[in-house]
């Protein structure tokens, strides 16, 4: 007999709550490229899926009861507003770092990489790269706001089917078309972006509304479903690996990529829903499942501070280690091997990125308080 899993609202938040933790260990982890930790050795690499994994989630809350008002302006105040400051914030940081301290990571502060840049790259500073995402976000949350909203509730329901369809069948056809391959960065990109990941945003909306009361199969057999058609995926499309954020190496059959990529996140669906009692006893892991923008925002200059860390080692404190350190993102300071070493960066980097974050709220929070005030 199949166990019917509980479909009550607190351990259903409870459950992405969860899902949102482990696809931002997911996205750290993948930052560093060394470790994969939750690759289930190279089975879901997970580079192909951690962001759809995000869309996913967010497609699974979107309301559609706030007015269109009140919904742009919480998605404003939530999405492009911090987007905006922190990349200036960042931009002044890259600036400091590279005119007094020799680092060249990063590009000018100017008005095209403050204003435009995080339109269409989002790789300006590069610390607050991973915030390239919000843009796409932003649009598709709102074309499914604009065309959901006006019907009722089982027509959203069909209408959202409909429009997972589409898109899919969309991004498939247009997806090996995506303006990287010409090494092109403007409002194009952002548009395949936005293509790309609406399947995914759309799937997270109508598995709430119409697959998750179906979704009760054991999870015995429903792991070996999902495993067993990845790995027969996998086996058929063995280059299906590619790039979210530049969509320049599709080298398979883009419903193959989709397949794979969709696959997954179910797979750590059903994972967070067994591990959720997890997030119900922990303070910590909520917190850090509840403030998953300020770690991604912020991871980078995580890094940067392990990365300082070892710097000073004395065995390490060598000019080459030093000038790659100050140029070089990608390059990652391991005084012993880069396996014993790769846990320190993921967590001390989410540390620091909720302290960051921390810190922020609550400036905002006083300043919100004073000006109330006068």
């Amino acid at each position: 007999m199949t166990k019917q899993l509980s479909t009550d609202s607190s351990e259903i938040s409870l459950s992405f709550k969860m899902l949102y933790l482990l696809g931002i260990i997911m996205i750290v982890d993948g930052h560093i490229g060394t470790s994969d930790y939750l690759d289930l050795n190279g089975l879901l690499r997970y580079q192909n899926y951690h962001i759809a994994l995000f869309m996913f989630a967010s497609g699974y809350f979107l309301k559609l009861e706030r007015s269109y008002g009140e919904f742009f302006k919480r998605k404003f105040m939530h999405l492009l507003l911090p987007l905006y400051l922190w990349n200036i914030f960042y931009g002044i940081l890259c600036w400091y770092l590279n005119h007094y301290h020799q680092f060249s990571i990063g590009n000018d502060l100017s008005l095209y990489n403050i204003l435009y840049a995080p339109l269409v790259d989002g790789h300006q500073y590069i610390y607050n790269m991973a915030s390239w995402f919000i843009i796409p976000l932003f649009l598709i949350q709102s074309i499914l706001f604009i065309i959901l909203k006006p019907f009722s509730d089982k027509a959203q329901s069909i209408t959202s089917i409909l429009l997972f369809i589409i898109s899919l069948t969309l991004s498939c056809i247009l997806l090996p078309y995506a303006p990287e391959n010409q090494g092109v960065r403007n409002l194009e990109l952002t548009f395949f972006r936005t293509i790309y990941f609406l399947p995914a945003f759309s799937l997270g909306y109508c598995y709430r509304h119409f697959i998750e009361k179906h979704d009760t199969i054991n999870s015995a057999v429903y792991f070996t479903i999902i495993l067993g058609a990845i790995s027969i995926l996998e086996t058929l499309f063995p280059n299906y690996n590619h790039i979210p954020s530049w969509l320049n190496e599709i080298n398979e059959p883009t419903i193959a990529i989709y397949g794979i990529s969709l696959l997954s996140i179910m797979f750590w669906v059903r994972v967070s829903k067994i591990l959720s009692p997890l997030i119900e006893n922990s303070k910590t892991l909520r917190y850090c499942a509840d403030h998953t923008f300020d770690i991604m925002m912020h991871h980078f200059i995580g890094f940067i501070c392990v990365k300082y860390f070892f710097s000073k080692f004395s065995y390490l404190q060598t000019p080459e280690v030093i000038a790659r350190f100050k140029s070089d993102i990608w390059y990652y300071i391991y005084p012993i091997t880069e396996e014993r070493c790769a846990w320190f960066y993921i967590t001390i980097s989410i540390v620091i990125a909720l302290l960051v974050g921390f810190t922020n709220h609550k400036f905002c929070a006083t300043l919100k308080i004073k000006l109330n005030k006068n």
